[in-house]
């Protein structure tokens, strides 16, 4: 909560609140339909990246995954700590009978896909614009290293999984534990590295990074339309920064929701194109609110349907390792 304040206080001490209003009144709302449209792109495009993430443990359609998917990120927006990925694992993995291990896998490589994806958007945009504050082109750069190790790491894990899954084997097995939890330990293992093998089908794994631009674009367009929605003129490169610096605010620890990370994110980087705060920060207030409500919703539908509460879902969660032996 420390953090979510400090990030409202950082967003809003050079907004002026009348401007916001004025600036809401006047808002082209015409726009709520497209955003509407790249948003659901977004999320389709989400969906069928993950049902070929977990191709090579059990052949799924993206209506098999939308719905944990959905709630995960209904999650996401309700409780803090990013709580609703692993909503998403528990329910998926209890309803296609899939061990959690290989759902845990998938989402793992997707975050490395998304972070390849954005840095690459970002990549383009910052080739446009001239005299980037440092801390941006330096975090930008820093970021990348990473990227690069991961795309370097990655193919190395793949090639030699196999050695590794029986060393780690070798090593839980000499574990002072219950022989249990040993089993249980090694499934978790032997998932995983059946999910990863994803990884070893070039063509798959070329149309999971064009997946991955595709869906980020999107988003990017999500963000052009909000600007457009209150007049900011800025060049798309601009939007591509600014999808940037979204995406690495939100995996700071903060509110559920996000609240205040985003808001920091629009008026901090649009600052840098001449925006003022308070045109920013209600450019962030329309782009947040629409995909937060329609995501929290359509969550709560899809929980509905899946026969789960949400307390039900959350002790899930919390002891998945603990179910996940039962159900083998």
């Amino acid at each position: 909560m420390f953090v979510t304040a400090l990030c409202l206080w950082w967003a809003v001490r050079d907004v002026n609140w009348t401007e916001v209003g004025q600036q809401f009144s006047k808002a082209r709302y015409e726009s709520v339909p497209v955003y509407i449209l790249f948003l659901s792109l977004f999320f389709a495009l989400k969906s069928i990246r993950w049902a070929w993430l977990l191709k090579p443990v059990k052949s799924l359609a993206p209506s098999n995954v939308v719905g944990p998917l959905m709630v995960g990120f209904m999650g996401n927006n309700i409780l803090p700590a990013h709580l609703g990925e692993i909503f998403r694992v528990f329910l998926l993995s209890r309803q296609e009978k899939i061990a959690a291990g290989a759902v845990l896998s998938s989402v793992a490589i997707e975050r490395v896909l998304d972070v390849i994806a954005v840095l690459l958007l970002v990549g383009i945009g910052m080739l446009a614009v001239q005299n980037l504050p440092t801390s941006i082109s330096t975090g930008f750069f820093y970021i990348g290293l990473v990227a690069l190790a991961m795309v370097v790491v990655l193919p190395l894990a793949v090639i030699f999984i196999q050695p590794a899954v029986s060393l780690a084997c070798w090593m839980i097995h000499r574990l002072p534990v219950k022989s249990t939890w040993k089993g249980h330990l090694e499934q978790l293992i032997r998932a995983a590295a059946e999910g990863a093998s994803v990884l070893r089908d070039g063509k798959l794994l070329a149309m999971l990074l064009t997946n991955s631009v595709l869906q980020w674009s999107f988003n990017c367009a999500m963000i052009a339309v909000s600007l457009w929605s209150f007049g900011i003129q800025v060049p798309f490169s601009a939007t591509l920064i600014l999808l940037g610096v979204l995406v690495f605010a939100v995996t700071i620890p903060s509110s559920p929701g996000f609240f205040g990370a985003i808001q920091v994110a629009f008026v901090e980087t649009l600052k840098i194109f001449g925006v003022p705060a308070s045109t920013a920060f209600a450019a962030s207030i329309y782009y947040h609110l629409i995909q937060y409500v329609l995501v929290t919703a359509v969550g709560f539908w899809f929980l509905g349907r899946s026969g789960f509460s949400l307390s039900r879902l959350q002790d899930g969660a919390e002891h998945i390792e603990e179910q996940e032996l039962e159900l083998s």
